[in-house]
């Protein structure tokens, strides 16, 4: 695999991971609808960067692509449920 491409997942491999702590670890419902929308953007350029880049081969694009994936569904999904929580009325409101 392209030690170049591992280092940019890690780049943004690193970031994102730390974000799904500080969801669980945010005390207010605003703070991890923001966290959530951090992770989302996060996971969103790293995508966009492992799309973009020139000269990878297609086994370590669809391999980066994957792994970034797996964390854009994981952040969607997380983002949709916050979103869900902060309008629903039987929520517990901090």
């Amino acid at each position: 695999m392209n030690e170049t491409l591992i280092s940019a997942c890690q780049m943004f491999l690193i970031p994102a991971t730390i974000l799904f702590a500080a969801v669980g670890v945010a005390n207010s419902r605003g703070l991890k609808l923001l966290v959530c929308f951090m992770g989302v953007a996060t996971t969103g350029l790293w995508a966009y960067r492992v799309w973009y880049w020139a000269g990878l081969s297609l086994l370590d694009r669809r391999t980066a692509l994957g792994l970034a994936g797996l964390y854009a569904l994981a952040w969607i999904f997380t983002f949709l449920i916050q979103l869900k929580n902060m309008f629903s009325p039987g929520y517990n409101r901090r």
